[in-house]
């Protein structure tokens, strides 16, 4: 999925292009996926169960009213008018049955259709380039997904279990009327069915306004509380819990007043549309018991349009919840289209990394913002197998800078960058970062087993393992842990210490087969024993790998071949 999209505070025209070309790119991936098949067959197969209950529920009251009139006549037994109203009852029960069956494969359809999505979607975020992971509020955007999702369960729901039913019950019911009752009746319920309908389309357009701002206050409240829990550490250190639970309230304050404001216009908007209903069935109603005491209609069609009407009106006011329902989730459903609208990184299915990474030139490199601000400029080094550098400089020189441009993760503004003599605009960004490996202050740790942590992969190879471990001075560690490569290290890897976690990502690095080591300031946050143990642990690894070292610490560097400052 690759789809453009005008980046703006104020969407425009393109906008709702860009969107339903993002919805349009996403049911594609969708239909690419192997579960696709069984989700639509298994939606078909709703659809069909639908259809033959609306059918019977039509039959039902049809029968009942036979029934009725036969029991009139006096020219058949009355066993006839007996089984006819027997018939109509078991028939209503068999709908019922249908209805429920239909549950059965609808669910699964619906479970596996939202895996689908979710797994799209992961695919598509893990795909967008860096600036959106760095400029990205984590709290906001769970919120737009957790609204997102629920929004795309209730359309599905409005459209498999409530439009389609009543798409066949509004078709068989005023057929029904039409053929066993008169034209006038038929055409006061149908009448009434389409102003009913004009009027929640119309009507719920304007309540939606209502809603789409309250979802923006509460994914912005949302959006704080969700970065308050992350930096709950700074917070406690700062003092602040008041002040920040005090603003959390203000914004909670705000987004309850807009859905105040929503809710208002939705009660009032609802009773207009049951004094619609009501209205124009008791006309309908009116007009059958005009005609049965004028005798032009039997009391088994006056039961019949009785029963259609009241059928109808809880199927039009069941509609109506889930239509505004889910015209209200279409809302959220944007929200959360707009992160599918962000284009993907570039594919570089075309380029190439050949051999492995012997050789790094930095060639008067410098990145600047697109506000204009330069991170960083001027970078130049070399560094090839079996020797190391250091890059020293203050925090904010633009060391880190330099590591996503060497990970293609960000381009150079200006100067080049090198792999084997490579210019690295040829080269496959995805194969130079699996070549590589960066040990970073925070290594990324998953809530998993050692084993997972280490290979990333729920099947490791276990003699790659045991080297990896054993390269990366980690065998007492998994000698000590009760289950060994099975010990779950917590969130974050917290149940592990700061060394034993570096130790972990270096292991990972062994594991992965990397050419070119970068630690990122890995060493910054231990004590002097701990990083002398690790220190001596790069040196052992320096004479086999291009190993590039990220520092603010003079006696980091003073490990390495050669030494560049940054940031002067």
């Amino acid at each position: 999925m690759n789809v453009e999209r005008t980046h703006s505070d104020d969407p425009g025209p393109n906008e709702e292009v860009n969107l339903q070309l993002a919805a349009r790119s996403l049911l594609t991936s969708i239909a690419q996926q192997k579960e696709f098949r069984t989700i639509f067959v298994l939606l078909g197969a709703s659809v069909v169960l639908s259809f033959l209950a609306s059918a019977l529920l039509s039959a039902a009251p049809l029968l009942f009213s036979k029934g009725i009139d036969q029991f009139q006549s006096q020219d058949v037994s009355q066993s006839l008018a007996v089984t006819l109203i027997v018939s109509s009852v078991i028939i209503f029960g068999l709908a019922k049955m249908l209805i429920e069956q239909r549950w059965l494969v609808y669910q699964p359809a619906e479970s596996k259709l939202l895996n689908s999505i979710r797994e799209t979607y992961l695919r598509h975020v893990l795909s967008l380039p860096l600036d959106f992971h760095l400029n990205r509020s984590i709290g906001r955007l769970d919120s737009i997904v957790g609204q997102g999702m629920a929004g795309i369960q209730a359309i599905t729901n409005m459209l498999f279990v409530q439009l389609s039913p009543l798409i066949f019950k509004v078709v068989l019911t005023t057929t029904v009327l039409l053929l066993f009752v008169n034209v006038e009746i038929s055409l006061a319920v149908l009448g009434s069915i389409v102003v009913y309908l004009v009027v929640l389309v119309l009507g719920t357009e304007r309540v939606s306004r209502r809603l789409k701002d309250a979802l923006g206050k509460t994914i912005d409240a949302q959006g704080a509380a969700g970065d308050a829990v992350l930096n709950a550490e700074g917070i406690k250190a700062l003092a602040v819990e008041g002040s920040i639970t005090e603003a959390y309230r203000s914004k909670l304050n705000t987004a309850h007043t807009a859905f105040m404001r929503f809710f208002t216009n939705r009660g009032l908007f609802g009773l207009l549309l049951v004094a619609i209903l009501i209205a124009g069935f008791s006309f309908a109603i009116w007009i059958a018991v005009s005609d049965t005491v004028a005798g032009e209609l039997s009391v088994g069609a006056l039961v019949l349009t009785n029963t259609c009407a009241l059928q109808m009106f809880r199927s039009m006011e069941n509609f109506s919840f889930s239509y505004r329902g889910t015209r209200q989730s279409i809302e959220a459903v944007k929200r959360y289209l707009e992160i599918f609208a962000i284009a993907r990184e570039p594919s570089q299915d075309d380029l190439k990394l050949s051999g492995r990474i012997d050789g790094v030139q930095v060639r008067n490199v410098g990145y600047r913002y697109p506000d204009g601000r330069w991170a960083t400029k001027n970078v130049s080094f070399e560094l090839n197998r079996g020797t190391s550098t250091a890059i020293i400089g203050k925090s904010g020189s633009g060391k880190s800078t330099i590591v996503r441009m060497l990970m293609k993760m960000l381009v150079p503004t200006s100067g080049q960058i090198l792999i084997n003599d490579q210019n690295l605009a040829g080269i496959n960004g995805v194969d130079l970062r699996r070549r590589t490996s960066v040990v970073p202050q925070d290594a990324v740790m998953f809530k998993a087993n050692l084993a997972f942590n280490i290979a990333l992969t729920e099947n490791p190879d276990s003699n790659l393992l045991k080297k990896a471990v054993e390269m990366a001075k980690l065998s007492h560690l998994v000698q000590s842990l009760p289950e060994g490569f099975e010990t779950e290290i917590g969130e974050r890897g917290f149940k592990l210490s700061g060394g034993e976690r570096q130790r972990l990502a270096i292991a990972r690095a062994i594991y992965r087969g990397s050419d070119f080591f970068i630690f990122d300031e890995a060493t910054s946050a231990m004590d002097k024993t701990t990083k002398a143990e690790i220190l001596r642990l790069i040196q052992e690894l320096v004479p086999s790998f291009c190993v590039l070292l990220i520092t603010h610490d003079e006696m980091v560097a003073q490990i390495a071949d050669t030494v560049v400052e940054v940031g002067k």
